[in-house]
């Protein structure tokens, strides 16, 4: 529980019951033993979104974790957004020089 103590009890206490605390295991005990792999499930934008946790305490979150050499889950929806984003993009500016009345 010596990992624990560097979080603060308002980070301990939404991680112990949020959202992903079951990966951890049923008993308080083994949620805490676990603490490190509860937090890594969270993506940043669930995080920020759990009750009291904000921006600031996501990052103290993060920070922990890249201490132990983990991080936050990647959120797929927004790498795929950006990426599709990028590619739409590219996409458009292709068709914008072919269409160009300067060939």
């Amino acid at each position: 529980m010596t990992g624990m103590a560097k979080l603060s009890r308002a980070i301990l206490t939404v991680l112990l019951s949020g959202r992903h605390a079951a990966l951890g295991g049923r008993s308080s005990r083994d949620r805490a033993a676990n603490l490190a792999r509860i937090a890594a499930a969270y993506s940043r934008v669930e995080l920020e979104t759990e009750k009291g946790i904000g921006p600031a305490r996501a990052a103290e979150v993060e920070r922990w974790l890249l201490r132990q050499g983990l991080s936050l889950r990647i959120d797929r929806d927004s790498s795929v957004s950006a990426a599709g984003f990028a590619e739409v993009s590219t996409a458009g500016s292709a068709e914008r020089v072919a269409n160009s009345e300067f060939q």
